[in-house]
């Protein structure tokens, strides 16, 4: 099923005007990925109060929790092993999300659902996360563009957090955009 910008701008209309202009500031920022160690993959500081990641290996979750993270968002499915990683979460006193993206395009209530958890301030600073990055970089792409970010602007950012590949030709796709190559 191929989802449209149009159809998917009218679908957020009437949620996004609940929403603030603009991503909310707490006072706690998520460090640069030079501060991060080898337990949390692929790490890229996205904004101030989000950054983005490839798979969590052991320790990754205690060591989010000593830089000050509130919440983490896993993009992978429960195939991946979701489970122990959101008991570790809770353990830790983290916020646990789970919107398990497959292979398939993103699902306008998958993209509505990211926004809520990205946009509210109590979850930051927040790290979405799934196995490579390459969907982060997807759904942060998709997020752009309907937020009104410029294509170009959103499928760069998605590219700088991991965006790739048949994903990124599948994001093309759901915003009308062309191919690559053209």
């Amino acid at each position: 099923m191929i989802v449209h910008a149009k159809l998917i701008a009218a679908a957020f209309a009437g949620f996004l005007a609940l929403m603030p202009a603009a991503l909310a500031q707490t006072a706690t920022e998520v460090p640069p990925s030079d501060k991060v160690s080898a337990a949390v993959t692929n790490y890229t500081r996205v904004r101030p109060q989000i950054a983005s990641a490839g798979v969590l290996r052991e320790g990754a979750v205690a060591e989010l929790k000593g830089f000050g993270f509130t919440a983490i968002l896993d993009l992978r499915t429960p195939q991946e092993g979701t489970q122990p990683e959101q008991r570790a979460a809770l353990e830790a006193g983290l916020r646990y999300f789970n919107i398990p993206i497959g292979a398939v395009p993103i699902a306008e209530a998958q993209l509505v659902e990211f926004a809520k958890i990205v946009e509210d301030k109590s979850n930051h600073p927040l790290l979405i996360h799934c196995q490579s990055a390459n969907r982060v970089g997807a759904m942060w792409t998709l997020y752009r563009a309907v937020r009104g970010a410029a294509f170009a602007t959103a499928v760069t950012e998605g590219r700088t957090i991991g965006l790739k590949g048949d994903r990124e030709r599948i994001v093309r796709a759901q915003l009308g955009q062309p191919p690559l190559g053209r």
